[in-house]
């Protein structure tokens, strides 16, 4: 008798041990639908009879800029979302006016999709352009180019975020250059001479006034050679600070037009040529009109004018 009820026990215990591993097996292979079918049958739980006890709700449901109104029993925003057939995944952001475990009446429920591309982006490199040589007249001047520029490249990759169609956010995450620019240089031969090249006095009308004094010319030349290098210049044949240039302030262009072997910083070439241009019947009007025009209010017209 006591070894019938050891057989019985031990059977028991061998079966309830081949049920628990037929049921982890089962829960393994078996889908969850599948599983949760069978519960609710197990257990007499039918969902939709659940749902059924869920009163109807109003919601209004904006899906990137699309706004729609629903009836549904569902019980939280996400719910609703996938029972009225919404597309929802990790590339939407959901915002409602309930919380996200209950679902109001009249509840709003904003859904944004977002995405995020990674574009590369190919750049041209500007090149830049040397110049070597100087000219103080552009049109007396020959440029040549001794090297051609080449434009670079680079390439950028760009992190871009849309939300919808527009895009919110862009980011250059990696920029590779592939080809470095190469630089053009022009040379430039034309008149160059510097204030450099004379000697240096700066602001001397004592010097050139003296200067005046000993060159062949008749008083009143003289007079208005003075006079008119001191309020065109200062008396500075070395004047370089705008377009025109020495003792008398000529324009480069017309000066080496004329002399292109003379320098124009040389005080004593421009007094020369300025006395040449006087007595060949230059207007002294036309090539200083407003210190010619101070001198006649001082001194009156030259002789020869008159």
């Amino acid at each position: 008798m006591g070894k019938r009820r050891f057989f019985v026990f031990t059977a028991y215990i061998l079966g309830l041990f081949v049920l628990n591993f037929l049921s982890i097996i089962y829960n393994a292979y078996t889908p969850s639908t599948e599983r949760s079918n069978l519960l609710d049958l197990v257990y007499k739980v039918d969902t939709e009879e659940i749902k059924e006890g869920i009163p109807v709700k109003l919601v209004t449901v904006n899906y990137d800029g699309v706004v729609k109104k629903h009836l549904t029993r569902s019980y939280s925003p996400v719910t609703a979302l996938i029972d009225l057939g919404y597309s929802i995944s990790n590339k939407n952001r959901i915002v409602s006016t309930s919380p996200i475990s209950k679902l109001y009446n009249n509840s709003y429920i904003l859904v944004q999709s977002y995405t995020t591309t990674i574009d590369e982006i190919v750049y041209s490199i500007p090149y830049e352009t040397i110049i070597k040589g100087n000219s103080l007249c552009q049109m007396l001047s020959e440029s040549k180019t001794e090297q051609s520029g080449v434009l670079g490249l680079m390439v950028k990759r760009v992190k871009r975020i849309y939300q919808g169609n527009d895009l919110i956010a862009e980011e250059v995450i990696e920029s590779i250059v592939k080809k470095e620019a190469r630089a053009e240089i022009i040379v430039i031969k034309g008149p160059d001479d510097t204030p450099d090249s004379v000697p240096q006095r700066g602001f001397n009308c004592d010097y050139w006034h003296a200067y005046v004094d000993n060159i062949n010319a008749t008083d009143e030349e003289k007079k208005w050679l003075k006079f008119t290098m001191k309020w065109e210049s200062g008396c500075n044949a070395e004047r370089n600070s705008g377009f025109y240039k020495g003792l008398f302030q000529w324009s480069p262009c017309i000066w080496y037009a004329q002399y292109p072997k003379d320098n124009i910083f040389d005080g004593e070439l421009q007094i020369k040529r300025v006395l040449e241009k006087l007595r060949a019947g230059a207007n002294p009007h036309q090539m200083w009109p407003a210190v010619h025009d101070k001198y006649v209010a001082t001194y009156g017209e030259l002789s020869w004018l008159q």
